[in-house]
């Protein structure tokens, strides 16, 4: 299914990528999808099946890029030519003290399922439970599996990796979808994960378990290996990284004579008109090249669908009119569409990486260490809240959520205070079904061992819109990192357990005996004001932003309705991770990759009933 891009197109060229926007100037599409990341180009592909597809992205066609294909680049911290990031507004620090941290994001083909660290995990039962809750019926589990499983080419385990620990529940993986999943080959360090599996049994009183494979929908209160975004290339005979570009696009099977992919371009806003009922519908797009040129038209005879992901979905919409009015007016632009929560309500976990213990002289073998193949995360948890915090506390934090009225709702990132209450609830509701509540995962280095951790249902709520002084330029994202009370109780618990994995055997018999020291990583019996401090001065994005056009109820701050529509519009469509309320994805993209096959089953279904057929 997998090969090298020149044997590729050897066979057959049918998918048009080209950089020369005078291949598309005055053409009409059937569709038009703004983006070509993870997302964007999963839903062209099965739109292109039948119909006439624009993909316009504003990265490059980096296909045969090393760094960008070679998983294990992304362990190794080389710089991606795919990766970009802006600077979020000042966030809160320890003791008033404010800093900005970077916000990444992939800008190429693959967006950023080229850029990620390809951990294949999938939300839970409660999780989607949740969504669903949220008003937004035929997204629970039941529902939302089948979509995953379609996106998924999963290679089991061979007996080799299956006697170092690796496992899986064969039910509930797909086998015949376009995104290669699979352990890599051989395992990664196997003896570090058998020892980090053992230690997070011992340090959770045995409360957080062995499970064959935590894709299968159960909540948390578990421990496994991991499997990747990679398939195994039988030419190179070696591991690649499974992006949507190369398990959507450029094989040989994906190719769509109806698909155009314009790279190298910006999408400046959309096109609408206005009916006299006042709906609004898209009848095309504002292209420009990103190095700067002329603007033209494209336009659409179906739909426009917005997958530009969390951080530039928002501004294009903003951009097109369509937002807070007033916030618009301010700023220059002519409003279109009244639609508060475009923008608002944007999450992202934060993350606890600053976190390397150093490695204990005898214990540097490639079966702790890895070698040069090193994969970030062999072996994760997922304790629930009564695992993290004891029975009471998790009592604590349930009533905490159940109170958000109480909180300093005017600076948060939310529409108006029902909107909080109702997220807080179902966070609460989903923690109660034992939701996981913190992550914590293992990652080999060749002078190191890293404990990282991160939040997964943060209530932290933040905001982006457009730069009033340059709209071309970057956003500005007011994420609003632990403004609530809540995610800094969960943030404190997460270093607490990360300093006792530390001090816990067989671990830390790998590390050397200051390892918490010279990590500068809070100690065990550190006071709550030290570990406080700690987290406010190293937490970091996570870089999994969701929720900037959640799929709510708009009187909640919704922006688009369960078929993924923009309020007020006919056929203007979001599928992106921006349309996700809640922050469930502990690491995004294998769900939004269900996100994409979803929405695409419900754009054909329009598509068949507007042309009259069943």
């Amino acid at each position: 299914m997998w090969s090298l891009l020149p044997v590729l197109f050897s066979f057959a060229q049918a998918t048009f990528i080209t950089s020369d926007a005078s291949n598309v100037i005055n053409s009409s599409f059937e569709f038009i999808i703004v983006g070509g990341g993870t997302t964007g180009l999963a839903v062209a592909n099965r739109l292109a099946a039948n119909h006439t597809v624009l993909v316009v992205e504003q990265g490059q066609d980096l296909a045969n890029n090393e760094i960008v294909n070679n998983p294990f680049m992304f362990a190794a911290g080389t710089p991606s030519p795919c990766r970009f990031s802006m600077n979020s507004t000042p966030q809160i620090g320890f003791g008033g003290t404010r800093r900005s941290l970077p916000l990444s994001y992939g800008s190429c083909l693959g967006g950023s399922s080229s850029i990620n660290g390809m951990m294949g995990a999938r939300p839970t039962f409660a999780s989607m439970n949740a969504i669903e809750a949220l008003g937004n019926p035929g997204w629970g589990w039941n529902d939302f599996l089948p979509y995953m499983q379609n996106s998924e080419t999963f290679t089991p385990p061979n007996p080799w990796q299956m006697k170092e620990g690796a496992n899986y529940i064969s039910v509930v993986h797909g086998y015949n979808g376009p995104v290669g999943v699979s352990f890599s080959r051989p395992l990664v360090a196997p003896l570090l994960q058998r020892i980090a599996k053992k230690t997070i049994q011992t340090v959770f009183s045995g409360e957080v378990t062995l499970t064959p494979d935590m894709g299968d929908g159960f909540s948390g209160g578990h421990v496994s290996s991991f499997y990747y975004q990679i398939h195994f290339n039988k030419t190179l005979h070696s591991d690649r990284r499974s992006s949507s570009a190369w398990s959507y696009l450029y094989p040989q099977k994906q190719q769509r004579i109806g698909l155009t992919v314009l790279t190298e371009h910006m999408v400046n806003s959309v096109v609408t008109s206005t009916s006299a009922s006042g709906k609004i519908t898209a009848t095309g797009i504002l292209i420009e090249p990103t190095t700067g040129g002329q603007k033209f038209e494209c336009v659409v005879s179906r739909e426009v669908i917005i997958s530009a992901g969390a951080l530039h979905s928002p501004v294009i919409l903003q951009r097109s009119g369509i937002g807070n009015a007033t916030f618009l007016g301010d700023v220059g632009i002519e409003p279109v569409l009244d639609l508060p929560g475009v923008g608002a309500n944007l999450q992202d976990h934060i993350g606890l990486y600053n976190t390397s213990f150093p490695l204990a002289p005898f214990a540097n073998s490639t079966n702790i260490t890895a070698g040069t193949d090193v994969l970030t995360g062999i072996v994760v948890a997922q304790p629930t809240a009564q695992d993290t915090l004891g029975l009471e506390d998790a009592h604590a934090m349930e009533n905490l959520l159940r109170n958000t009225s109480g909180y300093a709702v005017s600076v948060s990132g939310v529409v108006n205070p029902e909107s909080l209450v109702a997220q807080a609830a179902v966070i609460a509701d989903a923690y109660q079904i034992d939701h996981p509540f913190i992550e914590i995962f293992f990652t080999p280095g060749s002078v190191s061992l890293q404990v990282a951790a991160h939040t997964i249902l943060p209530l932290s709520r933040g905001r982006i819109y457009v730069n009033a002084t340059d709209p071309s330029a970057d956003p500005i994202a007011d994420m609003q990192y632990l403004t609530s009370e809540v995610d800094m109780h969960v943030a404190v618990a997460a270093a607490r357990r990360i300093s006792r994995i530390a001090v816990t055997p067989p671990f830390s018999d790998l590390i050397t005996k200051n390892a918490l020291d010279e990590a500068g990583v809070p100690r065990v019996n550190a006071t709550e004001e030290e570990v406080r401090k700690w987290v406010l001065d190293t937490y970091v994005s996570d870089i999994h932003f969701v929720g900037s056009n959640s799929m709510m109820p708009k009187e909640l701050g919704g922006v688009v309705s369960p078929e993924l529509l923009v309020y007020g519009t006919t056929n203007l469509r979001i599928a992106d991770a921006s349309i996700l309320p809640l922050s469930v994805f502990p690491h995004p993209t294998l769900g939004l990759y269900g996100i994409a096959e979803k929405a695409a089953d419900m754009i054909l279904l329009t598509a068949r009933e507007s042309s009259g057929y069943n």
